[in-house]
């Protein structure tokens, strides 16, 4: 009897190792489940059109849905006139003190009440820093035009010279049709374009802001020091002086703030809905998020929303995947083969799990969720180096946490919720089955216990 248990239990571990694989390929959950899951109230509705969260540090994907989907970026086009401006002032052209003295028509496209503005005065010297904060946080279009046109007055000249910029950073799917991404024809004549339709929209990707905004911060970190506050005061001093507060939520302060969070940009479109690009950076974490298309312009909920879903989206990275370090700098035997990598090679992998990797040739091709915003994998190039070339003392490794006993506790409650329930129910049978076949056997030892009294 014991015998045919056990070979019953064992069919039970054997059904359960053919089933596993089956069910343990995780599909990655939607946005809007995760967000709901993170206790938000969100709906279908709420779906983002297109999003992406990238690592800073290597355009490693780490989540994404619809990425390459062409979407109306709004206000989130007036990061690229900020990335312009500063290159201009990194080269030499213009300083942050140099002042810009408003026009008759700054002043009026300051009025117009269906665009996102701040006050803008005809006469006023406004200085470049103080239009860089009124572009970036309430989204001033009077501000960002004025920055435009200080780097270029011609304005189809200007918008020529974004598409450009777009181009020389792989954006294959951007196109700008004016500086601030409100369709020129809102401008009521106060803003005009002659070689671009002044009807339709500036068209991008999550995929290629992320790339623009990669880059942006790569060569202008500086730029989080204003996107970061929550409330500003502009033109300090002068009677022209003004808080101005940020659209983005999800900053220190804020209503939904997400520690880490240091920018950067909201947009509103009327044919889209609500976009979002979010930064986190903290304890050496630095992610990109962008996300596209949130609900209604006529809702109001998805000014709100789009932070939900992208503080949910951090939420869900932490939560499943861990920063590791593959290989430090230095000579390193890879697959047997002795060469030199120039820069620390390090991802996010799942929790619980080694980051895997092949060396082709000069080529070391690190597995990554999703590649990188640049290609399909994660590929560094390595060269060879001598048999006899010292080892560095840095060797393959991981990085490894201090973790506090909450962490601990966390990560081994969250590899048990990864198990499958079919390995559970499968575990539970093996347990049932013994538990049975214990008792059995002690039932069976007593009863050849008493025989064996009563024969004597």
């Amino acid at each position: 009897m014991v015998k045919k248990l056990f070979k019953i239990a064992m069919s039970c571990v054997v059904l359960t190792g053919m089933l596993a694989p089956i069910t343990t390929v995780l599909a990655q959950e939607s946005s809007i489940t995760i967000t709901k899951n993170e206790g938000n109230s969100v709906s279908e509705a709420d779906t983002p059109k297109g999003d992406i969260v990238v690592n800073f540090s290597n355009g490693e994907i780490l989540f994404q849905e619809n990425p390459d989907r062409v979407v109306d970026p709004a206000s989130l086009s007036k990061l690229m006139t900020i990335f312009l401006v500063y290159d201009a002032i990194k080269s030499g052209k213009f300083t942050l003190q140099d002042k810009v003295v408003a026009t008759k028509n700054d002043q009026a496209i300051s009025n117009l009440t269906n665009l996102s503005n701040s006050p803008i005065v005809e006469g006023v010297e406004y200085p470049v820093s103080e239009l860089i904060k009124m572009a970036l946080l309430p989204s001033s279009n009077a501000a960002v035009l004025m920055l435009a046109n200080l780097i270029n007055p011609n304005t189809d000249d200007y918008v020529d010279l974004i598409n450009q910029k777009a181009q020389e950073l792989g954006m294959t799917n951007t196109k700008f049709v004016g500086a601030s991404g409100a369709v020129t024809h809102d401008f009521e004549g106060l803003y005009t374009v002659q070689r671009y339709p002044s009807t339709e929209t500036n068209q991008s990707t999550a995929r290629d802001l992320a790339k623009m905004v990669v880059a942006m911060l790569k060569a202008h970190p500086e730029i989080t020091e204003i996107t970061k506050n929550k409330e500003l005061t502009v033109m300090s001093g002068t009677p022209y002086s003004k808080t101005i507060t940020n659209t983005n939520h999800s900053v220190e302060g804020d209503l939904l703030a997400f520690p880490g969070i240091v920018g950067l940009k909201t947009g509103t479109s009327e044919r889209d809905g609500f976009n979002y690009i979010g930064i986190y950076k903290q304890d050496g974490v630095e992610l990109v998020e962008v996300i596209l298309g949130v609900g209604q312009f006529a809702d109001h909920h998805g000014e709100y929303n789009r932070h939900k879903i992208g503080n949910a989206l951090l939420q869900y990275i932490f939560k499943n995947y861990e920063h590791k370090t593959v290989f430090n700098p230095g000579t390193q035997t890879i697959d047997g083969q002795k060469v030199t990598v120039e820069h620390t090679v390090d991802v996010y992998v799942e929790k619980g799990k080694e980051p895997e990797y092949t060396l082709e040739g000069n080529t070391l091709k690190v597995q990554t969720p999703y590649g990188t915003l640049y290609d399909k994998e994660y590929a560094v190039t390595v060269e060879p180096a001598a048999n006899d070339a010292v080892e560095s003392t840095y060797i393959e490794t991981t990085q490894v946490e201090e973790k506090t006993p909450k962490q601990i506790i966390e990560r081994v409650l969250h590899f048990l919720m990864r198990v499958p329930f079919i390995i559970w129910l499968g575990l539970l049978g093996v347990l049932l089955i013994v538990v049975m076949s214990l008792k059995i056997k002690k039932k069976m030892r007593r009863r050849k216990e008493r025989l064996r009294r009563r024969q004597k």
